[in-house]
C-alpha cells in the first residue's frame, strides 16, 4: 500500500526540478536575446536626439554632403584628453563615421604621441587636421560646426567663384558690425566651398570663371556700359542674384524690367506678422513654396526688414533682349495675406501708417522671385546652360543681425547653391543654428493670441467650472 507523504515528496522533488529546468530555459533565452540585441546595436547606430534643436543629431545639410562623397576622408584630431572641450567633435565624429563608410577618425592624445602630431605640423592642443586625395584642411576643435564644410571642402577637387559687383554701394561682405555687416553670410558661402572675388563690371566684365555674379544692396546707379557688360553675362547663360532694397538702385531695377522683373517702391509692412512688439516694417515671411529648391528646406519661415515687392511681369514664352526667352518664373517667398505694400512715403522714417485703398496694394507681395530663361531663342536647353535670375527685395535677411533667425541662412545660402548648380547642398542647416533655434520667436499675432489664451480664455474656463460646481452643490443637492 503506498503511503501519501511519500507521493507528495515524490511530486514536489518533480516539481522543484521542473522550476529549475524553467529558469535556466530563462536564463538561456535572456542571454540568446541580449547577445541578439547588441549584435543589431553593432551594426545599427541608434540614438535618440531630445534637445529641441537637435544640436547633437546631423543636420539633412550634413546627411547631403556626406552622401555626395566619393572619395575616402581621414579626420585625425590632436587633443589633450584631460580636456572636456572635445568631446562634442568626439561624439560629432562618431555620428559622422556611423553615417558613412567614407569617413574614418582618429583621436589623438597629443601628450602620448608627440612624434605623430611633428609629423603633421601640429604643435597646439585642439587641432583637427583633414585629407583626403592630398588636400587638406586644418581647423581648431572648438569649432566642431567646421568639420562638415571641411570635409567638403578636401574633398571636391574645384572651388566654384562667386563675384560681388562693386562701386555702387553694395553691403560689405567683410564687415563685422552686427546691424550693417554681412561676414556671416560670407562665412557661411565659404563653407559651403565658394571662393569669393569682387567683381567692377565697369573695367572688364563678368569674368569667364563665374559660377553665380551677385549685387549685394547696391544703392547707387549701374553706369550704362556696366549694364551692358550684365546683359552680355546673361545672354551667355550667366546666373544673376540680386539683393535691392526699397529705393536702391534705379538703374537696376529699371534694366531688370526688361527681363521681366520689376522691383516695386513700395515698403512692405505687416503688423499682424511683425516680431512682437516690433516695428511693423520687420515681418516674418510665412508664405513659402514648399517645392522651389530655394525654399523647401528652411528651417522656418524667413524674416525680412524694410522690403519691397518683387514682381513677374511676363510670362513662359515672353521674348527678353538678346535672344532669351522665358522659360519659367516662380514667386517663391510672399507676405502674409494682412501685410501691404504702402505707399506712404513717411512709413519708412516713422514706421506708423494705415492700409488705404487705391494708395496701397494688399498682399500677399512677392518678396522673392526666380526667372529663368532659354538662350538664343531655344528653351529646350539644360537647365545649368540657362539663363537664370533670382531677385530679393530686402538685403537684411542675410545680414549679421537678421541671417540667423529662423529660416534666414537656408534661404540666403540656398539661393546661391541653386544657382550654382548645387542642389545637393540645398538642405536644412538647423544643427549649425543651435544657438538662435533656441531663441523663441514669435509674430505678434502670435502674441496677443497667447495672452487672451492666457489672460481671458483660461480664466474664464476656470471660472465657468467654478460656477457649475457652486450651482449644483447649492441647488441640486
Amino acid at each position: 500500500m503506498d503511503r501519501p507523504e511519500l507521493k507528495r515528496e515524490e511530486g514536489q522533488g518533480l516539481g522543484l526540478w521542473a522550476n529549475y529546468a524553467l529558469l535556466a530555459y530563462t536564463a538561456v533565452a535572456l542571454a540568446v536575446l541580449l547577445g541578439v540585441a547588441n549584435l543589431i546595436i553593432f551594426d545599427h547606430n541608434v540614438r535618440w536626439d531630445l534637445t529641441p534643436g537637435k544640436q547633437y543629431s546631423l543636420s539633412e545639410f550634413d546627411k547631403r554632403v556626406l552622401s555626395g562623397l566619393k572619395h575616402n576622408v581621414k579626420v585625425m584630431a590632436f587633443v589633450r584628453t584631460e580636456d572636456a572641450s572635445y568631446l562634442r567633435l568626439a561624439d560629432l565624429l562618431f555620428q559622422v563615421a556611423a553615417y558613412t563608410p567614407r569617413v574614418t577618425y582618429q583621436i589623438i592624445d597629443v601628450n602620448k604621441a608627440p612624434g605623430l602630431a611633428r609629423q603633421y605640423g601640429v604643435s597646439i592642443y585642439g587641432e583637427v587636421v583633414v585629407e583626403s586625395e592630398g588636400r587638406r584642411r586644418d581647423f581648431d576643435n572648438a569649432r566642431a560646426d567646421l568639420l562638415i564644410p571641411a570635409i567638403l571642402e578636401v574633398s571636391h577637387v574645384t572651388n566654384k567663384k562667386l563675384y560681388f559687383t562693386v562701386g555702387h554701394g553694395e553691403r560689405d561682405l567683410f564687415n563685422t558690425d552686427r546691424n550693417l555687416g554681412f561676414s556671416e553670410f560670407r562665412n557661411y558661402l565659404e563653407q559651403n566651398n565658394y571662393q569669393i572675388e569682387n567683381v567692377s563690371l565697369f573695367a572688364g566684365g563678368v569674368p569667364g570663371d563665374c559660377s553665380v555674379l551677385v549685387s549685394l544692396a547696391p544703392r547707387k546707379d549701374f553706369m550704362p556700359q556696366e549694364l551692358a557688360a550684365l546683359a552680355k553675362y546673361l545672354a551667355g547663360g550667366g546666373k544673376y542674384l540680386v539683393f535691392l532694397d526699397p529705393y536702391g538702385s534705379p538703374s537696376l531695377a529699371g534694366f531688370l524690367e526688361k527681363y521681366y522683373m520689376r522691383f516695386t517702391e513700395r515698403v512692405i509692412v505687416d503688423p499682424a506678422y511683425r516680431l512682437t512688439a516690433g516695428e511693423i516694417l520687420t515681418m516674418q515671411m510665412p508664405l513659402y513654396s514648399k517645392t522651389d529648391p530655394i525654399t523647401r528646406s528652411m528651417a522656418g519661415a524667413a524674416v525680412f526688414s524694410m522690403a519691397r515687392g518683387v514682381e513677374i511681369t511676363g510670362k513662359p514664352g515672353d521674348k527678353a533682349p538678346d535672344g532669351l526667352v522665358m522659360y519659367r518664373a516662380d514667386s517663391f517667398l510672399k507676405s502674409s495675406h494682412e501685410s501691404w505694400a504702402s505707399g506712404d512715403p513717411k512709413a519708412v522714417t516713422t514706421g506708423i501708417t494705415e492700409f488705404k485703398p487705391g494708395r496701397d496694394l494688399k498682399g500677399p507681395i512677392p518678396v522673392g522671385s526666380e526667372i529663368d530663361f532659354g538662350v538664343n531663342g531655344d528653351v529646350h536647353v539644360p537647365i545649368e546652360k540657362m539663363a537664370r535670375i533670382v531677385g530679393f527685395g530686402s538685403s537684411a535677411f542675410a545680414s549679421n543681425q537678421f541671417i540667423g533667425m529662423l529660416g534666414n541662412r537656408d534661404l540666403a545660402v540656398s539661393a546661391v547653391n541653386e544657382l550654382a548648380g548645387d542642389e545637393i547642398l540645398i538642405a536644412s542647416r538647423e544643427r549649425l543654428n543651435k544657438a538662435e533655434t533656441a531663441a523663441f520667436y514669435v509674430t505678434n499675432a502670435q502674441a496677443t493670441g497667447s495672452f487672451y489664451l492666457g489672460a481671458v480664455v483660461e480664466p474664464s474656463i476656470l471660472f465657468l467650472i467654478g460656477l457649475a460646481v457652486f450651482v449644483r452643490r447649492r441647488f441640486f443637492a
